[in-house]
């Protein structure tokens, strides 16, 4: 067997390797951490306070998994050490890599089962964009959840109608209470979509 034979060999072994390593995708908790740092840097404890103190608690199994996903993160090149000052203390602050990241998430379009199932992500990502997306793209976002929630709202009246006189009662209730909360994010949407329309700095 020739020299040639044997290097060619190894680059389809090594080749096929590589494509059983499957590089890791950041989590939603990661996209919520570049979220905050993307304006400036942050400790990981004042990271860590952020998401036992506000609603960004949502989006993390417990304060307990910050620090984890910090050094997950280094390690994707997402963020990085920086210095605070003349002082030892660092702070996280993200790359260029996690810039392009974070806006590529911001920038994906919304599909309807995000607007059935994961609400909540979908306003995350839209209280990120803030510096990263233009305000035609905001606008786009915007009205494609309105879109999407007009959809899904009459598909669930349609549902209510259809079942509801064999439901109990409390299934009703939680039902109607379903209807009702899309409709507050429909009615959201629409002031959202003015507000931005009106706003010449967004």
């Amino acid at each position: 067997m020739d020299f040639n034979t044997i290097s060619t060999k190894l680059v389809i072994r090594i080749v096929l390797n590589m494509k059983k390593i499957e590089i890791p995708k950041p989590t939603l908790l990661d996209y919520a951490i570049l979220g905050l740092i993307q304006d400036g840097s942050l400790s990981g404890y004042a990271i860590r306070k952020m998401f036992e103190e506000t609603a960004l608690g949502n989006y993390s199994s417990s304060p307990g998994s910050i620090y984890p996903a910090l050094k997950r993160m280094q390690r994707l090149k997402l963020i990085k050490k920086s210095p605070q000052g003349s002082t030892t203390k660092t702070s996280f602050e993200i790359t260029a890599n996690g810039t392009l990241i974070l806006e590529k998430w911001l920038s994906k379009p919304i599909e309807k089962k995000e607007v059935e199932k994961k609400t909540d992500e979908l306003l995350l990502r839209f209280a990120f964009m803030e510096t990263l997306v233009n305000k035609e793209k905001k606008i786009d976002f915007l009205t494609t959840f309105r879109d999407l929630l007009k959809v899904y709202i009459k598909e669930l009246q349609v549902f209510y109608c259809s079942e509801s006189e064999s439901m109990p009662l409390h299934g009703r209730l939680a039902f109607q209470h379903g209807i009702d909360s899309n409709k507050t994010t429909l009615k959201w949407c629409k002031k959202a979509i003015t507000q931005l329309t009106q706003n010449k700095k967004s």
